[in-house]
């Protein structure tokens, strides 16, 4: 069982890495035709002029026509995209901007954490674009690879800070498994994995290490 679960394991990692060199996926359509090169590159905009920190900074904000039109109540104004953001601003209606790029509900990830003025490692020549598509996967991998590269915490509560009522990390998988992923578990996660018998067949970790591998999006 052990066996067949490192197999997936070295499947799953060679398979993310392959993902994240794919590049082909084009741009989804979007309610605004937004041109970023246009913004950053003739306007000298910075990517914190419309993505602002939302809360505690965790999160970056989408924008709305009224912060477009802080500007496009001059500029451009005989635009049809220009039009609509006009005409949305003065209705309040929302734009449903189509999302790119999305992290699974199990991972925890912070802008605030990672930087927001280091935009272009994950998220591409921005700057370089006149739409958005996804040029760098988000899963495990890519993650996991760039967490390793700059000496950052790749433990697997690093992102998957999801806790028990007794304190201990629902990922309890094998040691040898976790080894076999090159991820080390500190702290509480090493004491209740500790606790298991790494050689028994058919325990919970072994079950939890194959749903993870199996979770979607990663």
């Amino acid at each position: 069982m052990r066996n067949f679960l490192l197999m997936l394991a070295v499947l799953f990692c060679s398979a993310t890495v392959l993902r994240a060199q794919d590049t082909s996926k084009p741009a989804p359509a979007q309610p605004i035709a937004f041109n970023h090169k246009q913004h950053a590159q003739t306007a000298k905009m910075a990517c914190n002029d419309c993505h602002e920190p939302r809360g505690d900074g965790t999160t970056l904000a989408m924008p709305q026509a009224p912060k477009c039109m802080k500007c496009h109540a001059s500029i451009a104004t005989d635009n049809p995209d220009v039009k609509r953001l006009a005409d949305a601003a003065k209705n309040e209606d929302p734009i449903p901007w189509v999302r790119v790029y999305r992290v699974p509900s199990f991972v925890t990830f912070s802008h605030k954490t990672h930087g927001v003025t280091n935009c272009e490692e994950c998220h591409g020549p921005v700057a370089e674009r006149t739409a958005i598509a996804v040029e760098k996967e988000v899963n495990m991998g890519t993650c996991i690879a760039c967490h390793q590269a700059k000496g950052a915490p790749s433990t697997c509560d690093t992102c998957h800070a999801i806790m028990s009522k007794n304190g201990h990390s629902h990922f309890d998988a094998d040691l040898p498994v976790l080894a076999q992923l090159h991820l080390q578990p500190t702290g509480t996660q090493a004491t209740a994995i500790s606790i298991r018998q790494a050689g028994t067949h058919g325990t919970p970790q072994m079950a939890a290490i194959a749903s993870f591998l199996y979770a979607p999006m990663l």
